[in-house]
């Protein structure tokens, strides 16, 4: 079973898409029944299956993908996580020595200090 929500649905001419990641999937009333047609709304997500494609179709007569078994759920599973909250990000490493950088101080090589006294 595939998971994705309906993208756009024509009822006065029987057939939809459902939005996935990849391509869009056709699907028409007759292949999953007009008792789950009737109750499809744009934004609504559903498990699928694909139709087997026919091997012996000339590329020109090939169509995108098609569902059939299409079955309505409240929620698609999983999801994708947004980004992490700032306050909830970590600033810096725990480990890490909180200093500037060697190239951005100035270092002491002769054992006198940066002010003249030495």
């Amino acid at each position: 079973m595939f998971y994705g929500t309906i993208k756009r649905i024509e009822p006065g001419r029987g057939f939809g898409f459902i939005e996935t990641e990849g391509r869009d999937v056709y699907f028409h009333a007759v292949d999953i029944g007009d008792e789950v047609f009737q109750q499809l709304q744009p934004n609504q997500p559903v498990t699928f299956e694909y139709a087997p494609r026919e091997r012996d179709l000339e590329p020109e007569e090939r169509k995108g993908p098609r569902a059939i078994k299409l079955k309505l759920i409240d929620r698609l599973p999983g999801g994708i996580l947004g980004r992490t909250p700032q306050e909830l990000a970590p600033k810096h490493h725990p480990k890490a020595k909180q200093r500037k950088a060697t190239w951005k101080r100035r270092i002491d090589v002769r054992g006198k200090r940066a002010d003249g006294e030495g």
